[in-house]
């Protein structure tokens, strides 16, 4: 009776195990995912992040905290991208599960207050990425709080991928892949561009009305004929029982809704009009230097920049510097500077939308971005020899959204597959250097041991001789 009882209790565990284990592992993938897409959109745009930081600072009257809105960014970064693919590996279950719960507990209740409040329009959660409104953030939040509670009670139950004596490895391989990301969004581009002015894109197409996009509410008319006068029924009304009309056609309707435009903002303006027709519609290639706020530009690539705008000015193009500031800080400029550029205006927050770098510079050609480049992406005096539609740099590039996701997958995914499938040499090399280095302490603290009592007995035999 009692091995019946107790095979019953096994049968009942193992049953219970499976759907548990189950949740677990899609608990640990809802959860992981969503920190892993919200770490790594932050790290492929800092600028961005720094940008709703200050929206952030300037909401609650935190203006002091400004200067340190970069440093900000790249830790929150870096820690939701660590997090969340902790979370989904199963490493460090327990911390991993802890830390979660914390930021949730604290995230939940803020998005509440930003849901009510409206301090700022959407709380940046997902960059440009995925722009959703403070109520759904909260929503979202209210899900991912129920399951961090779940794995926080639960998570342990089931062993994470790696295996424990390399996943220290994983950690320090994840934070170098998401670091490198955030280095290269700042001091160059991001890697993947969330925002309208891409690489290949007309601009001024993109300020119409984009067209009319179906709803999905489609239904069908029925055309019927009587006495020669043709009319439309539904299908709730047609005269089925009417033997008198005379069926003709059947028309499908579908219901469209007009879609806004993708661009709004572009809009450049000089002291003495609007310039932007003119510039849109120029059939010859034109540089637009951008800078938000001069004062904050970065001024080590300055020779470069003049030697475009020379460059620019012996081959007939245009070449105008576009910023927000104002005719005192654009002086400034000029004298630190020696700019001999024309300068128009533009408003801030569409100039960081088109570009994040400070300055940054694209090259139109009939309303057309032919590239767009950080000022340490730029051609030096060496690399302009001939007319632009000579070289490389006249040349239209192309934006491969697909592709570069593609190469940014592979180069996470291949590093982290390839110690998946050596761990047990891996963890095998690890152990064996800890031993190696803990046979080494024991004979460094040996030969300390031996000399002290070398010196103690050598102290002992002078007393002897002295006390002779």
């Amino acid at each position: 009776m009692e091995n019946k009882t107790e095979q019953t209790v096994k049968t009942t565990d193992k049953n219970n195990k499976w759907w548990l284990t189950l949740l677990i592992v899609l608990a640990r993938m809802t959860v992981g995912a969503t920190f892993v897409f919200s770490g790594f959109v932050k790290a492929i745009d800092p600028m961005g992040t720094v940008y709703k930081f200050e929206d952030y600072f300037s909401a609650f009257g935190w203006e002091f905290l400004a200067p340190l809105a970069l440093l900000f960014a790249v830790v929150l970064a870096a820690f939701e991208f660590l997090l969340g693919v902790n979370m989904f590996l199963g490493s460090y279950r327990k911390l991993t599960s802890w830390l979660i719960l914390l930021v949730m507990s604290f995230m939940t209740p803020f998005t509440l207050y930003l849901a009510i409040k409206n301090p700022v329009s959407d709380c940046g959660c997902f960059g440009d990425a995925l722009v959703i409104t403070n109520w759904e953030t909260f929503f979202k939040n209210i899900v991912l709080l129920l399951l961090s509670v779940f794995l926080f009670r639960f998570n342990e139950r089931v062993r994470g991928i790696y295996n424990k004596p390399v996943q220290w490895v994983t950690v320090i391989f994840i934070l170098a892949f998401v670091l490198s990301v955030t280095w290269v969004g700042y001091n160059r581009l991001p890697l993947l561009d969330f925002r309208p002015y891409k690489n290949g894109v007309n601009i001024p197409k993109e300020m119409v009305t984009a067209g009319k996009s179906h709803t999905g509410e489609d239904n069908f008319v029925f055309i019927y004929e009587k006495d020669g006068i043709k009319k439309e029924f539904s299908i709730d009304d047609y005269p089925s029982d009417d033997s008198t009309w005379t069926f003709v056609d059947r028309v499908e309707k579908v219901s469209v809704e007009n879609l806004e435009p993708k661009i709004k903002d572009f809009n450049i303006s000089s002291p003495e009009g609007d310039m932007t027709t003119d510039i849109l519609a120029d059939t010859n290639y034109v540089f637009l230097m951008f800078s938000a706020d001069i004062n904050k530009a970065d001024d080590s690539e300055i020779d470069r920049i003049n030697d475009i705008y020379d460059y620019a000015q012996a081959h007939g193009y245009g070449f105008y510097c576009v910023t927000s500031s104002s005719m005192k800080d654009i002086k400034r400029w000029q004298d630190d500077t020696g700019a001999e550029y024309p300068f128009l205006y533009m408003d801030e927050i569409a100039i960081k939308t088109i570009i994040r770098a400070n300055p940054g510079m694209l090259l139109l050609k009939d309303g057309t971005i032919y590239w767009k480049l950080s000022e340490t992406e730029l051609p030096d005096e060496s690399d302009l020899t001939a007319p632009l539609n000579e070289l490389v740099w006249g040349k239209q590039r192309t934006y491969n959204a697909e592709l570069r996701i593609w190469y940014i997958s592979l180069a996470f995914l291949v590093p982290m597959l390839l110690l998946l499938l050596t761990e047990k040499t891996v963890a095998a090399i690890i152990i064996n250097l800890k031993n190696w280095r803990a046979r080494r302490r024991a004979r460094r603290e040996a030969k300390k041991a031996f000399r002290k009592l070398e010196s103690e007995d050598d102290s002992l035999r002078t007393g002897e001789q002295n006390d002779k």
